[in-house]
């Protein structure tokens, strides 16, 4: 290729820059024509400017142009360049443009969706977080959500300016029948209880959306009962909701048990970060229960729990697959009761997120020499000594645990520690990740 930058190929379709590219877009426009094998081009990062986009979507504009994935974020770019690349849309068969982190605003974003709307656009998934954009920019794309026969996923997190009145907007494009969207994000986007009640009514008409990301909004318990009516509801389709610090307490809790004995869809719920406090978990814990519950996972880190849910929690992993309740002090008697629930025979438990010391490593071994459906297990090594990590591996060694697979949760703590102790009395040399501890906000 001839390029004067730091160009690093990752697979025979797809290209990464690695440098400033501004001054090369011409060069790079060339190539998306030339090489019809490249479907994927991430600029990431790179000051490229309107004018360096606008070069670019020559090269999109092209018959011979293939691209399918093209990413921009942060690249400096403007409301200058959304006319082009709207233009772009409507003649290339891209499925995927991330646009985050540039300032479009309302004028970008109008359009853009000129270019969404055109009967020849092929976008699946459309990037738009940290964009300026404004309440207004929802009735623009509404009319994208009324139109487009291919958008599946948006993803309009942290637009600060959207907030209840914007979400209102949107909600009529989610109830139209022509409507494709399976995933929406509106994480950090300033929405408070007044939009739940629209929120409520698009998830029960609509037949398509599957995934709703809500983390951040301040919808308080008199919200979230708004928003459980279209959860119940027969007509929902959701299958996945993300509703972590939403400012939730156990008075939310009755509400979602609710849905879980009813919903026949919902199988993932994230509720991390919110004060639901071991009354919360317990009634939550009712409705896991209920024989035709149906969800799968449930997120609950930094969710003030201790002891006293953990029984609670034990009699439940014999219906969830992933269990996550890390950044919680359930203390050693906690962790043992839940080993209690991993060895139970019904137990169908496959992944669980838990802060586990050295007084816990002797039950949690036992339980991996028993239970035959634990495949992954994120740990801390918070408080675990070599005695502890001994007594993990002595289990982890175990023929029935031949599937399990270790991961440190190590937080803010040394993790080559942990790796050399476990080099040493492991013979399996279980595989050893890394996993930052969840965000937590106030």
């Amino acid at each position: 290729l001839d390029l004067e930058v730091a160009v690093r190929i990752l697979e025979p379709w797809s290209l990464l820059i690695c440098a400033g590219v501004s001054a090369c877009c011409e060069d790079l426009s060339s190539i998306l024509y030339a090489k019809e094998t490249l479907v994927e081009l991430r600029l990431t990062g790179n000051n490229l400017g309107d004018s360096g986009v606008k070069l670019l979507c020559e090269g999109l504009k092209h018959a011979n142009c293939k691209l399918q994935k093209l990413g921009l974020k942060a690249c400096e770019l403007s409301a200058g360049c959304c006319g082009e690349l709207s233009s772009a849309l409507s003649t290339n068969p891209l499925t995927d443009l991330d646009l985050s982190d540039n300032k479009l605003g309302g004028l970008g974003i109008q359009l853009l969706c000129e270019g969404l709307k055109h009967p020849n656009c092929k976008l699946q998934r459309l990037g738009l977080r940290f964009c300026s954009l404004l309440s207004g920019s929802c009735e623009d794309l509404t009319m994208v959500l009324c139109t487009s026969q291919s958008l599946t996923e948006l993803d309009l997190s942290y637009n600060f300016s959207l907030g209840d009145a914007g979400i209102q907007l949107l909600c009529e494009g989610l109830k139209h029948p022509n409507c494709k969207l399976q995933i929406l994000e509106v994480e950090g986007c300033n929405l408070s209880a007044a939009c739940c009640g629209f929120l409520s009514s698009a998830l029960s008409t609509s037949r398509t959306l599957m995934q709703l990301n809500l983390w951040g909004t301040k919808l308080g318990d008199s919200g979230l009962q708004l928003l459980c009516e279209g959860l119940r509801h027969p007509n929902c389709m959701l299958q996945k909701i993300v509703l972590g610090s939403c400012c939730l307490t156990a008075a939310s809790c009755e509400d979602l048990s609710a849905v879980l004995s009813t919903s026949q869809s919902l199988t993932v719920l994230e509720l991390a970060n919110n004060k639901l406090g071991d009354t919360g978990i317990q009634l939550l814990c009712e409705g896991l229960k209920h024989p035709d519950c149906k969800l799968q996972k449930i997120v609950l880190g930094y969710c003030d729990l201790t002891v006293t849910c953990c029984r609670a929690l034990a009699s439940v992993l014999s219906t969830l697959a992933e269990l996550d309740v890390k950044w919680n002090n359930l203390g050693d008697s906690g962790v043992q009761l839940l080993c209690d629930g991993l060895k139970h025979p019904n137990c169908k438990l496959q992944k669980l997120g838990c802060h586990f010391t050295s007084a816990c490593c002797e039950d949690l071994a036992s339980a991996l020499t028993i239970n035959q459906t634990l495949t992954e297990l994120i740990l801390s090594e918070k408080k675990m000594d070599n005695s502890g990590v001994n007594q993990l591996c002595e289990g982890l060694k175990h023929p029935n645990c031949v599937h399990c697979r270790q991961q440190i949760c190590h937080g803010h703590f040394n993790l080559s520690k942990l790796i050399k102790w476990s080099e040493k009395t492991c013979s399996i040399d279980p595989e050893v990740n890394a996993v930052n501890p969840p965000r937590q906000e106030g």
